[in-house]
């Protein structure tokens, strides 16, 4: 409480600043506190490791250290809709899924969606101590890739992988606007860690809006997909606007019209109706 109160003391003093009470803890530095995302601690360690003068000494005990947690990579992951949850034996698994609503875009799309969520998650986390447990997200996300593509053609996870293979990497070729023949190549850079972010922005989300296909209507139509939800099967409405300027991008449907420079949105039955009364957001 004498911490708490002296920094509350000097924030009012020194920087006219009001300490709030209920969003403030005094937590042991041994014990990790979440901050911005990240678990912060304060290492203890017996390792030791050579100063200049060849002495051993324990130079780990003390230090501050940023983690991502696997809380924070599970929970990412299922709000993203790239894994689901199944128990075995009491125990959780996490299990890679398709995520439904790319499987009408094309091939260049998908993988920009998946290597932008990769890179933006990286990052983010890149100067945590242990940026290396991002594998374990990537993992997750690669095969959820190839079951969204697996949807998409409706074939296995081995026929995807060696239709798109280029060398050991996994490939999509495309061609550029002067015809020539590209190739954009799924994240392999690995997650080193960093001592400075890669770019002042790092921690915003990544548009992930901008890889969706702006497919012709009548695809839209028989593809029986509504474009929000991911419902398929289902009969399609087409929802209209006269003007996109009129669209000012604060709920999701109108930032993915505008994002699509597109007037017209497939939906199901049940978003149309919602979109009306103003309930779609």
């Amino acid at each position: 409480k004498k911490i708490k109160e002296d920094f509350k003391n000097f924030l009012k003093e020194q920087l006219q600043l009001e300490l709030s009470e209920e969003k403030t803890l005094i937590t042991n530095a041994q014990k990790s506190a979440k901050f911005l995302s990240y678990e912060i601690r304060v290492r203890h360690s017996n390792l030791t490791k050579r100063d200049k003068t060849g002495k051993l000494v324990r130079n780990y005990t003390g230090r501050i250290v940023l983690e991502v947690s696997s809380d924070t990579i599970r929970k990412h992951l299922i709000d993203t809709g790239a894994m689901k949850l199944i128990y075995h034996n009491g125990k959780e698994i996490w299990k890679p899924k398709a995520i439904y609503r790319l499987k009408n875009c094309d091939d260049l799309e998908i993988l920009d969606y998946y290597n932008s969520m990769i890179r933006g998650f990286y990052n983010y986390y890149c100067i945590a101590n242990n940026s290396s447990i991002i594998n374990s997200y990537k993992y997750i996300m690669e095969y959820s890739m190839y079951k969204t593509y697996g949807t998409k053609y409706r074939t296995s996870i081995s026929k995807v992988i060696g239709k798109f293979r280029a060398g050991k990497d996994f490939a999509v070729k495309f061609r550029n606007s002067k015809g020539v023949e590209k190739m954009r190549v799924f994240y392999n850079e690995g997650f080193k860690r960093q001592k400075k972010a890669f770019q002042s922005n790092a921690d915003l989300v990544p548009n992930t809006i901008k890889y969706f296909s702006s497919t012709k209507l009548i695809d839209r139509i028989k593809a029986r997909e509504c474009e929000l939800c991911g419902k398929t099967n289902t009969p399609i409405e087409i929802h209209h606007v006269h003007r996109l300027k009129d669209l000012q991008g604060k709920t999701f449907w109108e930032a993915l019209m505008i994002a699509r420079n597109r007037k017209t949105i497939a939906l199901c039955r049940e978003c149309h109706k919602k979109l009306h009364c103003g309930q779609l957001n």
